[in-house]
């Protein structure tokens, strides 16, 4: 690829990545997540997205970046995944896309997995157990209500985001007395900013 035609599509090599986007040289502090596919000619370059902070056409004071970090953060959207019908035992196994039980805990021996289940609204953890080395997990009695179930990483009763990972999707649970589930856990690319965030 040419300099001419990546000036063209806003293309630009710094410090050895490859595509690095601006869109915009006027624009306000913004931050931008840029996955790009180039396809030209012959040539067929896939990159990772990069999240870059551009404030009147200069990149971003520390302060700044951080300010739009927080507000990355903020943003996010965290409803409710999990929803119970009635007073149940939830147990159930957490799996990645391959079939094999989640096991992070062997990634960091000094951290642990826990499912924690929040109060969509406030935020609040209402009950948490740890994930089991096989994926399962089990809860005495969640009563009726829609609930956030995640899984965060805790070391030092800290907790953190499990690395490059999604927050399981939609379960309900209609049973009278035990409610056990299966779900898989999906993985993205690397470079997005709310791996960064505290979990919700």
């Amino acid at each position: 690829m040419t300099v001419a035609a990546c000036e063209i599509l806003g293309i630009s090599k710094q410090r050895g990545i490859w595509l690095r986007c601006f869109l915009e040289r006027r624009m306000t502090a913004t931050i931008l997540q840029i996955p790009v596919l180039v396809i030209f000619g012959c040539v067929s370059v896939a990159a990772l997205a990069q999240t870059v902070c551009i404030k009147d056409g200069r990149p971003c004071s520390p302060d700044e970046s951080r300010e739009m970090f927080n507000a990355i953060c903020k943003a996010e959207k965290a409803p409710a995944n999990l929803f119970v019908a009635h007073s149940v035992r939830l147990t159930g196994t957490f799996f990645d896309p391959t079939g094999a039980p989640i096991d992070f805990d062997s990634i960091k021996p000094d951290h642990q997995t826990i499912v924690q289940i929040k109060s969509p609204a406030s935020g609040e953890v209402l009950f948490a157990v740890p994930l089991r080395t096989n994926g399962e997990f089990e809860f005495e009695l969640v009563p009726e209500g829609n609930y956030r179930l995640i899984l965060v990483w805790m070391k030092d009763g800290k907790f953190e985001r499990l690395p490059l990972t999604d927050q399981p999707k939609e379960i309900r649970c209609s049973d009278l007395k035990e409610c056990r589930i299966t779900s898989t856990i999906t993985f993205h690319g690397s470079d997005n900013p709310l791996d960064y965030c505290a979990p919700k």
